[in-house]
């Protein structure tokens, strides 16, 4: 039975990435997914260099271990929304040899097909490279303003045009949709769908994507990994939850000294799904 293992935002804590090394070395995945948040939270531009000098330096010597440790285990990953887009030359460059970027791609693992978005809705946060607006239609969020970095690794002021809902969360899942089978596809989002166990803030708010749980309601993917909400898992009392056919998974990162994942077969994840720290 292939088992695979997936976590999300550990930004950059290297006690975490560590027993996520330990725990790959112990059960021998087959694929080691990471659903974004990857590096240290760091804002300005001193911020961006001190990611990028993390993802260049951590983040590909843990990839070396990984593949020198468990060399038929897939590492595919993709940034969050606390990861400067300026520096996602360093996951572009590694793809297809240290590991695979899920961002609006799909990648083969042991036959399944695996797709992956980074982008969430719009936050009351201030980093705001992988922000987008659902779908065109109305939503008021708390702070359209904040800041956006470019290749250059420059930080400029950027606010959201309430005029000009575009680019969408919904036409980049399309786009992503368009390239594999998605009722046979695990989905990697960032964001997790709206209303669910899974997006649930403590003030027992939802705030997960509309625009992915429709389409999840629409597409039916086998199944969706998501993390963001770091809180969910303790706030709802579930880090699982289903959307029809779908099954939808949020293992949570918050408080905890022992690193949130799940380990599950993708042939049949609702019957095998096993989390790290929670029953």
């Amino acid at each position: 039975m292939p088992t695979w293992f997936f976590t999300s935002d550990l930004h950059g804590q290297s006690d975490l990435y560590e027993q996520v090394l330990a725990r790959a070395i112990e059960r021998a995945p087959r694929a080691l997914l990471i659903g974004g948040d990857l590096g240290p939270h760091a804002g300005s531009e001193t911020g961006v260099r001190r990611q990028r000098l993390w993802l260049e330096g951590f983040l590909v010597e843990f990839a070396r271990r990984l593949h020198e440790a468990v060399p038929e285990c897939t590492l595919a990953l993709l940034m969050g929304n606390d990861d400067w887009a300026a520096n996602v030359d360093v996951l572009e460059r590694h793809h297809g040899t240290l590991w695979q970027h899920l961002h609006e791609r799909v990648v083969t693992i042991d036959g399944v097909a695996v797709a992956g978005l980074s982008y969430v809705p719009i936050t009351p946060f201030g980093l705001k490279d992988w922000e987008r607006w659902e779908d065109g239609e109305d939503e008021s969020p708390r702070q359209l303003a904040g800041y956006r970095s470019d290749a250059s690794g420059a930080v400029r002021e950027f606010a959201f045009d309430p005029a000009d809902r575009r680019p969408t969360l919904r036409d980049a899942l399309e786009r992503v949709a368009a390239q594999c089978v998605p009722r046979d596809s695990v989905f990697v989002l960032h964001s997790p769908p709206h209303g669910t166990a899974c997006d649930m803030i403590d003030s027992r708010m939802h705030v997960g994507s509309r625009a992915i749980r429709a389409f999840v309601e629409q597409h039916q993917p086998r199944l969706t990994l998501s993390g963001h909400i770091h809180e969910s898992a303790r706030s709802s009392g579930a880090w699982r939850d289903t959307v029809g056919d779908t099954v939808c998974v949020n293992p949570g990162q918050f408080g905890q000294a022992r690193v949130c994942g799940v380990w599950f077969d993708p042939a049949d994840p609702a019957a095998t799904l096993q989390h790290t720290t929670h029953g």
